[in-house]
């Protein structure tokens, strides 16, 4: 049975190979032109053409970005956190741990947003690094633990910042890259991937955190990697550069399972400090 199913197989590609030559033959060119696209999305239409060798003069998405575009824009408005707490021992000693998350900047006067479990209760100290490695001391002006956000603050000026999106026009199949401080050492680690599902519910813990586990609602779902580290950084949509998520949490379980929460969340939470978003 298998051998007759591959001898009519051959057969088939036999009798279809000369009527391929015979087509490209006769539209070399276009079939050139469609090939580029099919192998390049983002390329833009054909709009001269000389003889048969059509000119391909534009390959770009629509918002006129590329990854590198993006990543070259965004790179200086994306800072790593970095934290120290005191826990203690059974026996009652001290213990000093410390944490590291991604931030990104909103404001240029040094307000930024990252998740509530990167700056954890009891820290005795917290910093951000911007892309260029100067620190500084930041303090947390606000939590919002039910939605994992924290808006943190530092004194500078002049800063390059993130740009907002909305969240509700997001749909499955949007082409989304992930930026972020990965395991807290890879600053600016860039992945890229789809939003896999939308409105997502979790349930997400975190071993150094003494808050436990707590459950999430109406998350992004996306395989562009998320590693430790990365957590409070942006998950922007390349279709039009702007930042419709924030990355909180990865499945132990499975593989490419990230999870972001809607900027539209954070949006709300960020309304009574920074009018201007």
């Amino acid at each position: 049975m298998n051998k007759n199913k591959t001898t009519r197989m051959s057969k088939m590609r036999q009798a279809s190979l000369g009527i391929l030559i015979l087509i490209l033959a006769l539209a070399s060119g276009i079939g050139g032109a469609y090939w580029y696209q099919s192998a390049h999305p983002y390329a833009g239409t054909v709009i001269e053409s000389y003889g048969s060798q059509p000119q391909i003069v534009e390959a770009i998405n629509q918002s006129g970005l590329t990854i590198p575009t993006l990543v070259k824009e965004y790179a200086p408005a994306i800072v790593a956190v970095n934290t120290q707490s005191t826990t203690y021992s059974f026996f009652g000693g001290p213990i000093t741990e410390q944490g590291e998350g991604t931030g990104m900047i909103l404001t240029s006067n040094g307000y930024i947003l990252t998740n509530n479990h990167v700056v954890p209760q009891n820290s005795t100290s917290l910093s951000v690094t911007l892309t260029d490695q100067q620190q500084y001391n930041a303090k947390v002006v606000a939590t919002d633990p039910s939605n994992d956000l924290a808006l943190l603050k530092i004194n500078a000026k002049g800063l390059s910042t993130v740009k907002l999106g909305n969240s509700s026009s997001v749909v499955t199949g949007d082409s989304v890259i992930a930026i972020g401080n990965a395991l807290g050492q890879f600053q600016n680690t860039v992945t890229n991937g789809i939003i896999s599902a939308t409105n997502r519910s979790i349930t997400a813990s975190d071993s150094s955190s003494a808050s436990g586990s707590e459950s999430l609602s109406g998350l992004f779902q996306t395989d562009a990697a998320i590693n430790p580290g990365n957590s409070g950084g942006p998950l922007i949509n390349t279709n039009n550069g702007l930042v419709i998520g924030i990355n909180t949490a990865t499945s132990s379980n499975g593989q490419n399972l990230g999870f972001a929460i809607p900027i539209n969340v954070a949006k709300t939470f960020l309304a009574p400090y920074i009018s201007s978003l």
